[in-house]
C-alpha cells in the first residue's frame, strides 16, 4: 500500500517541481503540508523525515530534509525556528493553512479513475469479474510497473496493453507520465543525499552492456532501441566532457562471444542451412541487405568498428572467480529459481539464468560485495535489455534488499540517474528523454514479452521437429507464424493488443498446431459448403432456364398456330366470296372483299422467310433474356 501512497506523491512531485524549479523548494512544501497534516509543531529532523514516509511515501535522505529545514524553512520562509537540536513551527498562519491537501486528493482521484479504469480493461479481456483482492494485486502490480520496483508479473502484459490502448487520450498519457517525471526526480534525490552535487558526476564508474545493448549502437534491434541508446550516450559523454568523474562503457566476453555467435548464425542463414530465430530482431536486421556470407563479416567489422570509435572495450581481466566469497551462481541457487518458476506456471531457461548469473558474479567480484551504496558510488553495474537478467537482478534471492543496487538494471534506469545528476531537468530548452515516456515504456515491455515468448515457441518447435512429433508442413507453418509475431517496440500499436494477448496466452506450440489444424478444417468444411451451394445454385438456374425456355416454346407455337389459322381463315373468307360472285351477286363490296382477303391471306406467305426470321429472333432474345434472370 505503500506504494499506492507514493504513486500519487510523486505525480505531486512533479507537478510542484514544475511550478517551482527548485528541489528543495518542494521539498519545503512537503514538509509544511506534513506539519499541518499531522498536526506536529515540534520535530528533530529524523522525526520529519519519518512524516514525509509516513504521508506520502518518500524515502528521502535525512541529510536532504535536515539542509531543507535549516535553510528554506527557517532561514528563508521563516515558518520554523531551532531550538536545542530540534525545530519548531512559528508560522501561526501556516497551522491554519491546509496546504497541499487539495493538490494530493487530487492527484489521488486520478490515480483511482486510472486504475479503475485497468482493471476494467483486465476483466474484458479475460471475460471474468475479479474479486477485490485481485484487484488490489492489479493495483499494487500497476504502482511497481510506473515506479520500476518489478520485472515482469502477472499483469504487466495487460498493463502494458492498457497503456498502448489508451495512448492517444492526452489526458491519460500526461497524468502517467507526470509519475513518471516525478519518479526520476524522486529517485534522484533518494541516491544524492548531497543534493549540492547535483550538475556534476564526482565518482568513476563503469557501465557493462549486454549483447542486446552492443547491437543497439549499430541500432540492430530497431530504430527506438538506437535512439534510447543515443540519448544515453549522450549523458555519459557529457560526463566525461566535465572531467570530475568519468564513465567507461565496456562488455565481457560472454556478450563478445554471443555477438560473433550470432553473426554466425546470420551467415549460416545465407547459405539456407538453418532457420532464423525469429525472437531475434537483430538477426532479421543483419540479414536485411545480406546475399553473402562476406556481408556478414563486413556487418560484424563494421559493429566491432563503431564500438571501439565510441570507446566501448571488452573487459581486459579474468580473476573473478578468485575470490569464492563474491561467486553468485550455483546449483541450489538455480533449483530454487526453477521450482519457484514451475509452482508458478511460469516458463524457466536454465541456460539464460546460468549465463545471467555469470555475469553477476563478475559484478559482485568487481564491487568486492559491496552492494549498498549510492548509484554514484557503486562503481560497476551491468545495463541490461534481457528480460530474464533483469527480472533476475531484482529478484529477492538474488538482490540483498531494496536498499542496494542491483547487479544489473536497464537503460531507463541509468538515463533517468544521469539526468537527474546531470541537473537536465531545470534546464527549459532540455529535451525530456524518451525513457520518461511512458507509451514507450509499455512498447518495450511488451515486445519484450512478445520476443521471450517467441524464442521459447521457437525452441519448442525445433525440439519437436527434432523428435519428430512435428511434420516438416508443420514446422514450417509454425516457422511463419512466429516470424509473423515478432516485434521491435515501435511496431506495436493499439490495433495489435488483442493479437498480441492471444499469443502471450498460448504457452505451447501444441496450442499453434491446434489452432491451424482446427483453421484448415474450417477453410476445408467451408469451402465443401461453397461448392455445395454453387452446385444447388448451378442447379436452380438450370431448371429455370429450361421452364423458361418451355414457356418461350410454348408461346412461339401458339403464335405460328394462330397466324396459320388467320391466313387460312383469310382464304376461307376468299372462297366463300368466290362462290357468291359465281352465284351472280357481284357487288362491288364482294369483289373487293376478295382482293383484300386474298392479298391478307398471301402476303404472310410472301413474306414467309422474313417472319419466320423475325420470331426465331424473338425467340433466341427471349431465351437469352430467361437466362440471365435465372443467373441472377
Amino acid at each position: 500500500m505503500s506504494d499506492n501512497k507514493l504513486l500519487a506523491s510523486v505525480a505531486l512531485f512533479s507537478e510542484l517541481y514544475d511550478n517551482n524549479k527548485d528541489i528543495y523548494d518542494v521539498i519545503a512544501e512537503l514538509l509544511k503540508a506534513v506539519f499541518v497534516l499531522e498536526k506536529k509543531w515540534e520535530f528533530n529532523a529524523s522525526e520529519a523525515t519519518q512524516y514525509l514516509e509516513d504521508v506520502f511515501g518518500f524515502h528521502i535522505p535525512e541529510a536532504v530534509v535536515k539542509t531543507t529545514l535549516r535553510n528554506r524553512l527557517k532561514r528563508d520562509y521563516k515558518v520554523l525556528d531551532e531550538k536545542d537540536g530540534g525545530y519548531y513551527v512559528i508560522d501561526e498562519d501556516l497551522k491554519k493553512s491546509n496546504p497541499l491537501s487539495g493538490q494530493l486528493s487530487s492527484a489521488k482521484g486520478v490515480q483511482k479513475k486510472i486504475v479503475e479504469g485497468l482493471v476494467d480493461f483486465i476483466e474484458k479481456r479475460l471475460h471474468q469479474s475479479l474479486a477485490d483482492v485481485e484487484k488490489q494485486d492489479i493495483e499494487n502490480e500497476f504502482c511497481d510497473y510506473l515506479l520500476d520496483n518489478s520485472s515482469r508479473q502477472r499483469y504487466s502484459d495487460l498493463i502494458s496493453s492498457y497503456i498502448i490502448a489508451n495512448k492517444d487520450q492526452s489526458d491519460f498519457t500526461k497524468n502517467l507520465n507526470a509519475i513518471r517525471e516525478g519518479l526520476v526526480i524522486y529517485d534522484g534525490i533518494r541516491y544524492s543525499p548531497n543534493l549540492a552535487d547535483i550538475g556534476t558526476w564526482k565518482k568513476d564508474i563503469t557501465i557493462y552492456l549486454d549483447t542486446e545493448h552492443l547491437f543497439n549502437v549499430a541500432g540492430y534491434n530497431g530504430e527506438l532501441y538506437k535512439n534510447l541508446f543515443g540519448e544515453f550516450y549522450g549523458l555519459v559523454k557529457e560526463v566525461n566532457q566535465k572531467k570530475n568523474g568519468k564513465i567507461s562503457l565496456e562488455y565481457f566476453d560472454e556478450c563478445e562471444s554471443e555477438v560473433h555467435n550470432i553473426f554466425h548464425v546470420c551467415e549460416l542463414i545465407v547459405d539456407g542451412k538453418v532457420r532464423p530465430d525469429p525472437s531475434k530482431t537483430a538477426i532479421q536486421n543483419i540479414l536485411n541487405g545480406s546475399g553473402t556470407k562476406s556481408d556478414i563479416a563486413t556487418k560484424k567489422a563494421k559493429l566491432f568498428s563503431l564500438l571501439e570509435k565510441k570507446r566501448i572495450f571488452k573487459v581486459n581481466r579474468d580473476d573473478f572467480y578468485d575470490e569464492y566469497q563474491y561467486v553468485v551462481e550455483g546449483g541450489e541457487l538455480i533449483q530454487s529459481l526453477k521450482k519457484e518458476a514451475e509452482e508458478n506456471n511460469r516458463q524457466f531457461d536454465e541456460e539464460k539464468c546460468k549465463n545471467a548469473l555469470k555475469l553477476f558474479t563478475k559484478i559482485n567480484a568487481l564491487r568486492k560485495g559491496e552492494n549498498k551504496r549510492s548509484f554514484e558510488d557503486i562503481g560497476h553495474i551491468l545495463m541490461t535489455g534481457n528480460s530474464v537478467t533483469q527480472y533476475l537482478a531484482f529478484h529477492p534471492k538474488i538482490r540483498e534488499n531494496d536498499g542496494s543496487i542491483p547487479y544489473a538494471t536497464d537503460i531507463d534506469f541509468i538515463t533517468n540517474r544521469l539526468w537527474f545528476k546531470l541537473n537536465k531537468g531545470l534546464s527549459n530548452d532540455s529535451k525530456i528523454p524518451l525513457s520518461f515516456d511512458v507509451v514507450i515504456k509499455a512498447q518495450v515491455v511488451l515486445a519484450s514479452h512478445i520476443n521471450s515468448s517467441v524464442s521459447e515457441k521457437f525452441d519448442q518447435l525445433k525440439e519437436q521437429y527434432d523428435q519428430r512429433k512435428l511434420s516438416a508442413e508443420e514446422a514450417e507453418y509454425l516457422h511463419k507464424e512466429l516470424r509473423s509475431k515478432s516485434a521491435t517496440p515501435e511496431e506495436i500499436t493499439a490495433t495489435d493488443i488483442d493479437d498480441a494477448l492471444s499469443f502471450l496466452g498460448n504457452k505451447e506450440i501444441e496450442s499453434h498446431i491446434r489452432e491451424k489444424s482446427l483453421l484448415e478444417k474450417k477453410a476445408y468444411e467451408g469451402e465443401k459448403a461453397i461448392k455445395e451451394l454453387q452446385s444447388i445454385k448451378e442447379n436452380e438456374r438450370s431448371a429455370l432456364v429450361i421452364k423458361k425456355q418451355r414457356n418461350i416454346m410454348i408461346l412461339f407455337w401458339c403464335l405460328a398456330i394462330l397466324l396459320v389459322s388467320i391466313i387460312i381463315g383469310l382464304y376461307g373468307v376468299v372462297v366463300y366470296l368466290l362462290i357468291e360472285i359465281q352465284g351472280g351477286n357481284k357487288n362491288v363490296l364482294a369483289v373487293l372483299g376478295v382482293f383484300i382477303s386474298f392479298f391478307a391471306a398471301t402476303s404472310p406467305i410472301a413474306y414467309s422467310k422474313k417472319i419466320i426470321a423475325y420470331l426465331m429472333d424473338k425467340y433466341r432474345s427471349m431465351i437469352a433474356s430467361a437466362r440471365k434472370v435465372a443467373e441472377r
